[in-house]
């Protein structure tokens, strides 16, 4: 789904049973991987293959393509897989013909890697290969740009994946509120209770126009 060059191809094939003994796999994630018809390290995206300087925080960027017997997304597979590699990752799930972007921001820590929450693109037909921003400054910005295929809010310029992220985080969490609160409007009766409430309403999107801004 990305363009690009043929230097970042890999096209490795993994046995199941290499990732099993890579992931330390017990009987659920096992299960989770039954719909894999296979999984196949694509690209590595790194200072070598892109010509571009390594970042403080992401050195190398893995790539890989996994082909699915049905739609059904095996998320504990991945996350225990993505737990196991100690690099920056995607993953691009296949089903038939259609195509989704899948991952998380993953941090490297003094603990070790920390995962946070998956994202991902709906299912699409495949389509025109997505191109990587050519003005970047080293690996942090492309490992941005990829986080930014999976998020539906684009980065601000020079924002850090990390802050990127994080203010998705808290404009999904703002928009619940929002909905929850535009409710307890609807429902008020009383016309004080009411005003109060549609005050707060009001700062709650003042708050979410600026984090959208």
């Amino acid at each position: 789904m990305f363009d690009l060059s043929s230097k970042t191809k890999v096209n490795r094939r993994f046995r199941p049973t290499e990732l099993y003994k890579l992931m330390a796999a017990d009987k659920d994630v096992k299960a989770d991987a039954k719909g894999i018809s296979s999984v196949v390290l694509m690209n590595v995206l790194s200072q070598d293959t892109m010509n571009v300087p390594a970042g403080d925080k992401v050195k190398e960027i893995y790539i890989f393509d996994i082909e699915l017997s049905s739609k059904t997304i095996p998320a504990l597979f991945i996350s225990s897989l993505d737990k196991a590699i100690n690099l920056h990752t995607l993953f691009v799930l296949r089903f038939n013909d259609e195509r989704m972007l899948y991952g998380c921001y993953k941090e490297k820590t003094e603990k070790g890697v920390k995962l946070g929450k998956y994202y991902s693109t709906d299912w699409t037909k495949a389509q025109t290969p997505i191109s990587l921003p050519l003005n970047v400054f080293s690996m942090d910005d492309i490992y941005t740009a990829i986080i930014d295929e999976l998020i539906p809010i684009a980065a601000k310029q020079n924002e850090t994946t990390s802050d990127f992220v994080a203010r998705y985080d808290l404009i999904r969490k703002l928009k619940f509120e929002i909905d929850k609160k535009q409710r307890q409007v609807d429902n008020e009766r009383q016309s004080k209770k009411r005003f109060e409430l549609n005050d707060e309403l009001k700062k709650l999107k003042e708050q979410l126009a600026i984090l959208e801004n």
